[in-house]
């Protein structure tokens, strides 16, 4: 019976395998989706001070670019709990980014200074950001 039980979960295996594999493909097949969709007429201004620079994807990451003014990029350095806070409550009241973190991606906002590239901050939301 153990031996049963042993080739059984052994034949198994390379199932699950490949379900988490096809599961793995699809949601980055759906984050180009979005990403391609979302990054149409970028750069696009949010605000004076916040530049939009388009979607990419890395891995199960959906990355969104945004360039920051200088004095914003200070402001957003001096105060980091409340940048996050803000992007939090941006991500998790959005049912479309709910969705995506639900089916296991991330979401990460690289922002960096208008002109300079210099970095400023990098956030990161997963499911577990929504449901605290």
């Amino acid at each position: 019976m153990l031996r049963l039980t042993t080739l059984t979960l052994a034949l198994s295996l390379p199932l699950f395998a490949q379900a988490a594999s096809l599961k793995d493909h699809e949601l980055t097949r759906m984050l180009e989706k979005v990403a391609q969709e979302s990054s149409v007429g970028t750069p696009r201004a949010i605000n004076e001070d916040i530049l939009d620079q388009g979607y990419t994807v890395e891995e199960h990451e959906l990355v969104n670019h945004l360039s920051v003014r200088a004095a914003h990029a200070a402001q957003m350095r001096g105060n980091p709990d409340t940048v996050r806070a803000q992007l939090a409550r941006s991500v998790c009241g959005n049912t479309g980014y709910r969705q995506l973190l639900a089916r296991g991606a991330v979401l990460r906002y690289e922002f960096s200074e208008y002109k300079s590239n210099r970095p400023v901050t990098t956030e990161r939301f997963s499911q577990g950001d929504c449901t605290q």
